[in-house]
């Protein structure tokens, strides 16, 4: 995308050049075979976390029995449970698609929160810089040294393993990679020529990174959300993995606990391996798709 005139650096553009803007970086995000794939996979994944609960054969907690009453433990896949039962008698497939919602959300909220933080942390300490920038320096040094499943343990025993609680915790501590990167992305972009002319102009602190620095990271911004959820996801797995979180939510990385601890991963592949998929794949297709985005705005420059 080319420069635009000095007279539109000074005046402004329409909201709508921003819309057009993501259209075009859209549609070339799409050429990529690879990208295209990781889209489809994460809009398959979204709409799982979105009808999924409506959709899924039976409650998540629903107990399968026969008509004698004998609990359907360990029943491999067919028609009627198409991913089987586990320990509990419970249909793995309604499992599954009830934790789709609750690993979107994870992710979703998860990542935003990073997001925000380390952006405004990053931008805040790269614009301003002096005083400002070497106090939340030091302060995101200090959140790199705090080991995140040990801390979030000990928050999660101090204030309940809530299904929320874990989402705040993931977010208010996993975003310090993000204002690091950015605030390096800042010092350069202040230093250009656009930038020095707003200042001469008068132009507020607000008003320049709203209209100057924001358009020019949000490339990046968007690849840091991607790996935010991809991020959010699997610590949120972990965390379940361990035991530290809401039980009664049926997560994927909750299901990969209860199989573990079964004893019966091998045996009852059909129990483990589903979601360990789904974790992956859903991981996997927002960083090709973060990555896939940032190369293909990588060499664009907005000056608004």
């Amino acid at each position: 995308m080319g420069h635009m005139s000095i007279a539109n650096k000074i005046s402004g553009v329409g909201e709508s050049d921003f819309a057009v803007v993501f259209s075009s970086t859209l549609k070339k995000l799409l050429r990529e075979r690879m990208t295209r794939l990781a889209f489809l996979c994460l809009v398959f994944v979204l709409l799982l976390g979105l009808v999924g609960p409506s959709i899924a054969p039976y409650e998540y907690n629903a107990q399968q029995r026969t008509e004698e009453g004998e609990l359907l433990r360990y029943v491999s896949p067919s028609l009627e449970y198409p991913l089987g039962t586990n320990d509990r008698g419970e249909d793995v497939a309604s499992r599954l698609l009830f934790g789709a919602r609750a690993t979107v959300i994870t992710g979703m909220l998860a990542g935003t929160l990073m997001l925000s933080i380390g952006l405004l942390i990053g931008m805040v300490a790269g614009y301003v810089g002096g005083r400002t920038e070497g106090l939340l320096m030091r302060f995101v040094d200090l959140m790199y040294g705090i080991p995140f499943i040990p801390f979030a343990i000990v928050l999660i025993t101090f204030f309940g393993a809530g299904f929320y609680t874990t989402i705040a915790i993931i977010g208010l501590v996993l975003w310090r990679f993000i204002a690091r990167v950015i605030r390096s992305q800042v010092l350069q972009i202040k230093q250009r020529e656009y930038i020095m002319a707003a200042k001469a102009s008068g132009a507020s602190t607000p008003w320049i990174i709203r209209k100057h620095i924001l358009p020019n990271i949000a490339n990046m911004a968007a690849l840091f959300f991607a790996m935010g959820v991809g991020l959010a996801i699997l610590e949120q797995a972990g965390l379940s993995f361990i035991g530290v979180t809401d039980p009664f939510i049926p997560t994927w990385g909750i299901m990969l606990r209860n199989a573990h601890q079964s004893g019966r991963v091998v045996e009852a592949w059909w129990w483990s391996f589903p979601p360990g998929i789904m974790i992956s794949v859903t991981v996997l297709s927002l960083y090709l798709l973060g990555r896939g985005y940032e190369q293909a705005t990588g060499d664009d420059e907005v000056v608004v």
